[in-house]
């Protein structure tokens, strides 16, 4: 398994930690246009903003628009 026990990501939003293949677009989404915007390239700092994308889809915000808005915040 890749990563630590301090990157889990429960996903209370998901029932028993299933996403659906529309919710894993719209997240795997999310990560590339925010990567894109602010150019990060790099493996990690790209799994550092999944995770956070995943964090935000957990505590239950599922719209495209406003993953975007609240990755902004957090950053």
């Amino acid at each position: 398994m890749r990563g630590s026990e301090h990157n889990a990501v429960p996903l209370r939003k998901a029932g028993y930690g299933i996403v659906e293949p529309a919710e894993v677009s719209i997240l795997a989404k999310a990560v590339s246009d925010y990567c894109s915007s602010h150019k990060i390239e790099r493996v990690d700092e790209r799994e550092n903003i999944a995770i956070k994308v995943m964090r935000l889809f957990g505590r239950g915000v599922t719209d495209p628009d406003q993953l975007l808005v609240e990755l902004e915040k957090v950053g």
